[in-house]
Formats: C-alpha cells, structure tokens, sequence
C-alpha cells in the first residue's frame, strides 16, 4: 500500500483550516511495506491494519504480545524497583501483627483506586486500614499534619501514601516526629532530596533502575501487593485458613487508574487495561458494579468506559463534592452502601457538567472576544469570580483545541485570590513559564508540566501576568503554528468494513503512546448530505469511491460554530479527502459500521 513519507504534509489547509501530516513512523517505509504484508498473510488483518501497527512499531517478534499481552510475561520482579524490599518487609511484619495501617491518598481516579486496591488487600488479611483522602478546597493536594493526626490517633502506627507524597517532606517528617514509620509508593517526578520514610516506592526517583516509569500510581501499589505477597509467602505465612490473595480480581481498578491517569499505553500498561477489563466486565467489584448501572454501561465494556462513563463519575466526587466517595465506593464490598455512594456520585458529575457547560460557555464568551479585538494573542488567559475552581482543567483543555493555542482559566474569589488551570501546545513549556512568572512576583505560586500547569495568583497582577506569557510566547515560539491534524494511514474505501473494525478492536486499547488510529480516505464521493440530530447539529453523509463501496460518515456537534457547516450542505455529488476514525455503530447495531469524520477537502 503506497503511503506518505514519515511526517509528510497531504495538504497545508482543509476546511477546518488544519494542515493534515502523516503521523511519524517509527520504522522506514520499507519496513512498514514487509512487516505489514507479513501480519497481514499471518493473522489476516487488513493491509492498513497491518501497515499500521509496522508504522508503529510492532515487529514479527511482538506483534503476538501486542495482540494478547501477557501479565506473566510483562510484569517485572518487584524487587527491581528501589526500596520495594524494605517496604514488603515492613507491611508483611504489619499484617502479620494484625496492627492498623493508614492510607493516604489523592483525590483523583488513581489515587481513589490505588487507595481502594491496598485497602482491599490489607481487608482480606483481616488488617484494619483506614483511608484518608484530602479535600481539593481545604486541605490541597498530598498529606497535612492535620489529618497524619487524625490517622495516627485511630491506631495507625504505619502510614502509607499513594499517589503522593514525593514532595511532602514537611508533612512525612512531621510524622516521623510524631512516631509513625512512613512508606511512600508514588509514580510522580522525584527531586534530588526525598522525603522522610522507611522506603519511598516509587519508579521516578532519580536512582530507580527499574525501567518502569511510565506506571500509574495504582500499578505501583499492585506491585507492592505483589512483593508482599512473595514476603509472605517466604515466610510461610499462608495456610489452610490464610490462602494467598487472588490480585487479579484487583485488575479493574489498575485499568481504569491506567486509562483516567493518561499514562503511555505500551507494554506492561496496555496488559493492565487489557486484563483490567476482563475482570470489569465480570462485575466482581460491588462498586464498579453500581457505577456501571449509573453509567447505563449495558455493552462489553472498553477503555472507554474507563475512562468516559467510569472515571469521570469517581472525579466528580474530588471535583465538587466529597472527595472520599470514590476510594470509598471501590473499596466497599457492601451492596447498600456502593448503591448510595454511587447515586451521589452520579449526581455530583451531572452538577459537574452543568457547572462546567456555565463556565465553558462564559469561557468561550471571553475568549471569542479577545480574539476578536486581538487576533495575535499567543497565549488566552481567561478569568471569573466564582468560577468552580474543580472544573477550570477540563475547561482549559477545550479552550485550548479550540482556539489552538496555550489557554489559561482563572477562577477568582470574592476577596480577589485566583486559582488557575493552564493547557498547552507543543513547543512552549507552561510549566517552565508558570515557575518563571512566580520568581518574577506576578503569581503566589505555580508550577507544573510542559503542556499542564497550575497557578495561584492576586487578581491585580492578572494583566501583567498576561502580557507576561504573551511576550514569554512571542520570544520562543514567535508565530503561531497552524493547526495541525495528523492521519494515521491512508486506507481504501473498500476495506472499511465490519471486519476491520474488529481488527481495530483487538489492537485497542488507544490512548497516549498508542493513538486512535485516523484513516485518511481520498478521492471519495459525498452524497445524500444532510442533517440529523434533535437540533439538526449533527451532519450525515454517505462516502462512495466509484467502485461499489460505500459507507455512512457523520460529523457530530458542527453547529452552530464551525466552518465546516455551511460548506457540508452543498457538498453533494463533490469529490473530497476525508480523515477520521472507523468505528462500529452503537446506534444502529449488528454489523453497522460508520465512519466519524474529523475533517475534509475538496479535491482538485
């Protein structure tokens, strides 16, 4: 199949205004031309299919453990990462002993399900765990003296953070002071100097050889389970009466932590989702369970039910509401208590939504009108009082693709103290610039990644801050990039069907590292346009190719603000390149397949 050359630009504007590149190949494309006849003789799969994985990387030597990924073949000696020894040696004395343990955790996805993994762990070796997970608003992120406290006067002498405290040296000494012995298991970033603890777990520390550091926070705690167990085990601790802990009915919540952390979707991670939505689709977890009938989850379940219908629910706790209900609900083996937990958290993502749709639309609003009067602003910093601080992220994301360029949300208090969420774009680190405006005086405090960050600032700063970044932008970047829409392979009309769309099921699941295959399908015919929806907001066509074949694509949500609208209702009969994703259809079921374009462009 002949296709681009790694990278290539098909075309420098469509009618979304993008440029649409060939996405980069790992491989030469004389390489992804054998390896992908090879696949393509051997399992059957479509050329395209096969063309794609050899693009990516897969080679005859993996492509068997790409397509079935193998737990016992991936997983590493838990000894390979640093101080895991100790720590498994420290928790094995503790559950022999039968003492309390306290967990503190995050209030998000990973840190609810890392924090409900040991608890379910350390419940079936009848050891008293008690989980304490902070308040977004309140307490902040990672562990405070106040709530170590709290836990150590309920009896727990062992304290165990998940999903944090890396950074917490204050907080982890204050407790050591206090007597407690401290384990840290966390997958963020470390610093030269670590905190104060008997064994800090964690594949980011500077001096861990383990290889693992693309792990969640939830794998790392399974694999401390692992090491435990092995400890145990060593010790002769399981009989008749204590058999070992079966950890793979533990997989679930390790999936969805993976899928809602956005953690690579390679190797050792893509068997953990693999095998997590196995045993999700069981329904062994009582609150998973509930959660999915709150989700209307009634199809074998996916990566998107991670991290789309599952995930979003257990955040909308941490976001606007009680942020202990989601470690709460998946640790719980108690019908009556997951079916009340998972009503509130359906009914707090439903507020969430309807506080996140306010706040977009006011967003947009702002945004819409400082384009307008300033069309060169790099950067779009936008701000309200009384904005829902728990919400600001997701907004920024959206304003971000929009308008394709770094957004910043800053949701201000009546006293003028703002909180603010930024999202990025390749080539202009907000992090780096974040920290830089915080050593200049212009934020209270700030940090974060080079396409994630977040600030602390005083309302009278904000037009310096503004101008601050724009120049920041102005000095590394210059002018804005196009937008950019990258096609995976090129694929023929003809061999979208039913069959590859089970082909790309069994490459599933996509995610970071491992990206939604996007077809790019030319010299394709558009007809019986029109449009469907409630609110006539969704577009449906049919795309033929002159030899017979012919499959129905839809546009969703192109009204009433995109430029591709009003150019689609006069498109019928017009030869045009399409780009999207092959997908089965949900809405009409059996053997029906649609194409979801993303973008198109008339050919010439």
């Amino acid at each position: 199949m002949a296709q681009l050359q790694s990278g290539e630009t098909f075309i420098s504007q469509s009618l979304t205004g993008a440029a649409w590149q060939s996405e980069a190949s790992a491989v030469s494309a004389d390489v992804i031309d054998r390896y992908g006849q090879l696949f393509a003789q051997n399992t059957e799969m479509p050329l395209f299919i096969a063309s794609m994985l050899a693009s990516r990387g897969i080679t005859p030597d993996t492509i068997e453990m790409f397509l079935e990924p193998r737990l016992r073949d991936l997983l590493p000696n838990p000894s390979a990462f640093k101080d895991m020894d100790k720590a498994c040696a420290l928790l094995a004395e503790t559950i022999i002993a039968k003492k309390p343990i306290g967990i503190f955790g995050d209030y998000d996805v990973d840190g609810a399900c890392s924090a409900a993994i040991f608890h379910r762990f350390l419940q079936a070796f009848g050891v008293v765990a008690h989980i304490h997970i902070p308040d977004r608003f309140t307490e902040g992120y990672g562990p405070n003296i106040t709530a170590l406290q709290k836990l150590k006067s309920e009896g727990a002498d062992l304290l165990v953070t998940v999903d944090c405290g890396i950074t917490a040296h204050r907080p982890l000494a204050d407790a050591d002071e206090m007597g407690m012995k401290v384990i840290v298991i966390d997958h963020h970033q470390a610093g030269a100097s670590l905190p104060r603890a008997l064994a800090v777990v964690n594949p980011n520390r500077l001096d861990d050889e383990s290889g693992q550091g693309a792990l969640c926070a939830a794998s790392m705690v399974l694999m401390t389970c692992v090491g435990t167990m092995r400890t145990l085990r060593e010790q002769g601790y399981f009989d008749s009466t204590q058999p070992p802990i079966d950890l793979l009915t533990l997989l679930d919540l390790v999936g969805m932590a993976t899928i809602c952390d956005i953690v690579p979707l390679t190797a050792l991670n893509r068997a953990f989702v693999k095998q997590g939505l196995k045993i999700l689709k069981k329904r062994q977890n009582v609150g998973l369970r509930h959660l999915a009938d709150q989700a209307r989850l009634n199809t074998p379940p996916t990566a998107h039910s991670f991290g789309f219908l599952l995930g979003p629910r257990i955040n909308a706790g941490g976001r606007i509401g009680n942020a202990s209900l989601g470690a709460k609900l998946l640790s719980t083996h108690d019908d009556a208590i997951a079916m009340s937990i998972s009503l509130q958290l359906d009914d707090l993502n439903k507020q969430r939504k309807t506080i996140e749709a306010d706040i977009q639309s006011a967003a947009m609003r702002q945004a819409d009108e400082i384009v307008a009067a300033a069309p060169d602003t790099k950067v779009l910093i936008v701000s309200g009082i009384g904005w829902h601080e728990g919400v600001i992220g997701i907004v920024a994301g959206r304003l971000k693709d929009h308008f394709h360029r770094p957004c910043v949300v800053i949701a201000f208090d009546e006293s003028g103290q703002g909180k603010g969420s930024a999202r990025g774009i390749h080539g202009f680190s907000l992090g780096n610039n974040i920290m830089a405006a915080h050593q200049a005086g212009l934020l209270l405090g700030g940090g974060g990644h080079a396409m994630a960050a977040g600030l602390s600032i005083a309302q009278e700063n904000l037009e310096a801050f503004k101008d601050f970044m724009n120049e920041a932008f102005e000095r590394e970047v210059g002018a804005l990039p196009p937008p950019m829409m990258r096609y995976t392979m090129q694929a023929p009309l003809s061999a979208c069907q039913k069959g590859a769309v089970d082909w790309l099921d069994k490459c599933a699941p996509f995610g970071p590292g491992f990206s939604e295959p996007r077809l790019l399908l030319q010299n394709v015919t558009l007809a019986y346009p029109r449009w469907i929806g409630a609110e006539k907001q969704h577009f449906s066509v049919e795309l033929r190719d002159g030899t017979g074949a012919k499959l129905r694509a839809i546009c969703f949500n192109l009204r009433p603000k995109t430029s591709l609208a009003d150019t689609l209702e006069q498109s019928d009969g017009q030869l045009c390149h399409v780009i999207g994703k092959l997908k089965a259809d949900d809405y009409r079921g059996g053997d029906a397949i649609q194409f979801m374009m993303d973008d198109l462009v008339f050919a010439s």
